[in-house]
């Protein structure tokens, strides 16, 4: 829904945006349809990228800016050609078309815009790592200024991420010798420890409450008694039980 909401609204800036070549004689509708058709093309086709991009070259070896910059100037190409096949198309300018050089580096300025609300207002995922704090216990701050143990835990924080899926963890979930990541943008299976998750995680604001649970604070809509055992009601619905081990730190967190 995000994704739609972003469409939508880059769309109907585009189209504002363009309100000078409509005032002097384009038609409003062919704006509409071309800008409406690039922003869907472009978004889809750059979500795609955006994941390939992570997948390829590893989240836990580069940091967010670099994929950023990375998946703007390689999903740039592709567009390129697609964009000036739909100028031709739609627009038609009187006045023709300008070098492939100049419109590839007028997308890449778009791409760059576009990742950057991608990642920062809809994904949330890091541009900048955490870095690890003071020795002495005091407040520690990530690269960006916000305090760790406050930020949103994403998939991008995990040493061995899902392929092709991003977002914001709301639970993790221990299969066998798998663990099943859910985000906020679906869910997908990676062979992954859940010690090495927890430690992946630890600078967020969520907690290991059973041994094959791990779970986002903000994640959870309710708690529940069911006999002697508590259970987490997560925002989706899901059930997750609280180990006994695991009561004592959450009751003292303020989880319960």
């Amino acid at each position: 829904m995000r994704y739609v909401i972003a469409i939508l609204v880059t769309a109907a800036l585009m189209i504002w945006q363009a309100g000078d070549a409509v005032r002097t004689g384009a038609e409003f509708r062919d704006q509409a349809v071309f800008w409406g058709a690039s922003v869907t093309v472009g978004w889809l086709q750059m979500i795609l990228i955006a994941r390939g991009v992570r997948s390829s070259f590893g989240t836990d070896r580069y940091p967010g800016w670099a994929l950023l910059l990375a998946q703007a100037f390689i999903g740039a190409a592709p567009l390129t050609f697609e964009v000036r096949w739909l100028v031709e198309t739609i627009v038609a300018p009187e006045a023709g078309l300008p070098a492939p050089w100049v419109t590839y580096l007028n997308i890449s300025v778009i791409n760059v815009v576009f990742s950057l609300i991608q990642y920062g207002l809809i994904e949330r995922w890091p541009l900048f790592r955490p870095e690890m704090g003071d020795a002495e216990g005091g407040a520690i701050v990530d690269s960006v200024g916000a305090r760790r143990g406050d930020m949103p835990p994403t998939v991008g924080m995990l040493r061995r991420p899902p392929e092709g899926l991003s977002g914001v963890i709301r639970y993790l979930q221990m299969e066998d010798h798998y663990m099943r990541v859910h985000t906020d943008e679906g869910s997908g299976l990676v062979l992954h420890r859940m010690s090495d998750a927890v430690e992946d995680l630890a600078d967020t604001d969520g907690r290991q409450v059973h041994k094959s649970w791990w779970v986002s604070r903000t994640a959870v809509e309710a708690v529940r008694l069911r006999g002697r055992r508590r259970i987490l009601v997560a925002t989706d619905g899901a059930e997750i039980p609280v180990g006994r081990s695991f009561e004592r730190k959450l009751r003292a967190a303020g989880w319960f």
